[in-house]
């Protein structure tokens, strides 16, 4: 089954974030505080939005990595600790994407 998202929203999986650092000892570091952003690749895309009768394209596309708030959009899929692993995304919770030089 294959989910398909409709007007402005992006299914996306949320790649994890490393939280925490090994020393050269050995010793784990855990990160002092979460970043608020999270980053994510876009499984799939809706066809976008109507304004005043004309549609407006996503500015996303499939394989992108992109950065959001860390409690932005709609879980629909989650890990057996609980996490969300994919989430819905509308376009205007989408801050930033990477792009490749």
């Amino acid at each position: 089954m294959k989910m398909v998202p409709l007007y402005n929203k992006s299914l996306v999986e949320i790649i994890p974030e490393d939280t925490e650092t090994t020393t050269p000892s050995g010793l784990i570091i855990q990160a002092k505080k979460p970043n608020i952003y999270l980053k994510g690749k876009v499984l799939s895309v809706g066809k976008g939005h109507y304004q005043n009768g004309i549609r407006i394209p996503m500015d996303v596309v499939e394989g992108q990595i992109i950065y959001f708030l860390r409690n932005s959009g709609m879980a629909v899929d989650f890990d057996f600790a609980g996490n969300a692993t994919k989430i819905l995304l509308a376009d205007t919770d989408i801050y930033a994407v990477e792009e490749n030089d």
